[in-house]
């Protein structure tokens, strides 16, 4: 079993989501649609990659479209969740709680970069 391109970002993005989680734990914020759009990304996704990396360990990888669809459905929610929490953090002073804040969001906007990437190869073919 060779390592391909392809796994590498899948395990930055499942690095990223875990990191998104603890960063959202140390900065959450009293708005419903924001707080309850991360969670459900970062934690969703974690256990959707790490679904993906126990199919590819036992040699049953998901089917390729429905792995399309997970990657482009996490690059809608992650840059949705960046957008949203920019939105709420930019209107701070400068704290601890919002420089968390910002580091969750930013690093939500690049693994959706990274979704957008991982179903791009996917479709092309390029494991």
């Amino acid at each position: 079993m060779s390592v391909s391109r392809l796994s590498i970002i899948k395990f930055l993005e499942l690095v990223i989501a875990i990191v998104c989680i603890g960063l959202h734990y140390k900065s959450k914020t009293n708005d419903f649609n924001a707080d309850t759009l991360s969670a459900a990304a970062f934690g969703g996704y974690v256990i959707i990659l790490i679904g993906g990396f126990a199919g590819y360990l036992m040699s049953t990888p998901i089917n390729r479209r429905i792995d399309i669809f997970f990657s482009l459905v996490g690059c809608a929610i992650f840059v949705a969740a960046g957008a949203l929490n920019i939105q709420i953090y930019d209107d701070y002073g400068k704290s601890e709680w919002r420089d968390y804040g910002l580091s969750k969001a930013s690093l939500a906007i690049i693994n959706g970069a990274l979704f957008l990437l991982d179903s791009l190869l996917t479709w092309r073919g390029d494991f």
